[in-house]
């Protein structure tokens, strides 16, 4: 019995250490004049990783710096304010959320504790499903992944609602809004940092890496990424995975287009779902590369042939 208590009670003061413990430092790199990304790990939130595998960007504005995506959790958050201080000496004056998913805005907490007058961004739908219980299922679900490393963050949502066309001018910078309806999530706002040429596409683009795309629509997401890509911006920030030129978007398009066409063929030959994937792995070999490919190009699959079934009728 002595032998249990003692055992419990050591079980939590680790727990409490690893919560305690800060986020290891990841430096922010220039990826346009003004525009600075943090690009994390491609893996999916662990232990090792500390939940942390998202792009946090800062924006150098005349009014101050201005966030997109702050990360998976309050110790990421604490990271990205600690990496500012390493860039500028200026207050965060707005934070940007791209979507509803948690390992990108978590980090909201730390900065609205140390900056509570900033407004917070992002898509009125995104409110909703936080409201709805989505930000308590993501902090549930990055503290087991983490085993506990995440425990203390607090759901920290967006307080201003945007919507596609809206612009937000933060000293002589202009953040438009791209919303083109249902594609990653009913959620998504691409932001477009207009005077730098740079554009925050979240989960809408990754790099690297595949993600789940059980949210999210394949035409809904080809039609966000054809629509953004009108832009003609030069600086690219994908959600996970390097910046770069365009193709950090189109590439991850032609992906998209790649399973959706083999989900065509496969209905219009009259075959079944399961029947699609070795056709879809054989048109997407280009991708097989990157991290989740072997985990996801199944279910990617059998989603697209549904949505190209539902389509028909």
């Amino acid at each position: 019995m002595r032998t249990a208590l003692i055992a419990m009670v050591l079980g939590v003061i680790s727990m409490s250490a690893v919560a305690d413990e800060p986020m290891r430092d990841y430096p922010f790199e220039a990826v346009a004049e003004n525009v600075w990304v943090i690009h994390g790990p491609l893996g999916s939130p662990n232990v090792e990783n500390q939940g942390f595998m998202n792009n946090p960007g800062i924006v150098l504005t005349a009014a101050g710096v201005v966030v997109v995506d702050p990360g998976s959790s309050r110790q990421a958050g604490e990271m990205v304010l600690r990496m500012v201080k390493q860039v500028t000496d200026a207050p965060i004056v707005a934070t940007f959320n791209t979507h509803v998913h948690g390992d990108h805005w978590l980090g909201n907490d730390a900065i609205r504790a140390a900056y509570p007058q900033a407004p917070i961004y992002g898509h009125p739908e995104m409110i909703v499903e936080i409201e709805a219980g989505a930000g308590d299922r993501w902090v549930s679900m990055m503290s087991s992944l983490t085993e506990g490393f995440t425990d203390g963050t607090v759901v920290e949502g967006p307080n201003v609602a945007l919507k596609h066309g809206d612009e937000v001018t933060v000293g002589a910078t202009t953040f438009r809004m791209h919303h083109y309806g249902h594609s990653h999530t009913l959620t998504d706002l691409m932001i477009e940092v207009v005077e730098d040429g740079a554009v925050f596409l979240g989960d809408n683009a990754m790099v690297g890496r595949f993600g789940n795309m059980g949210e999210g629509t394949f035409q809904g997401n080809i039609d966000a990424l054809n629509q953004v890509l009108k832009s003609g911006a030069k600086s690219w920030v994908p959600g996970h995975g390097v910046s770069g030129g365009s193709t950090a978007a189109s590439d991850y398009r032609d992906y998209l287009v790649a399973v959706y066409q083999a989900a065509q063929f496969a209905f219009e030959e009259g075959l079944e779902s399961d029947e699609v994937k070795p056709i879809a792995l054989e048109r997407t070999m280009a991708w097989s590369g990157w991290v989740g490919y072997e985990g996801e190009i199944g279910r990617h699959a059998n989603q697209a042939y549904l949505e190209v079934e539902a389509s028909e009728f």
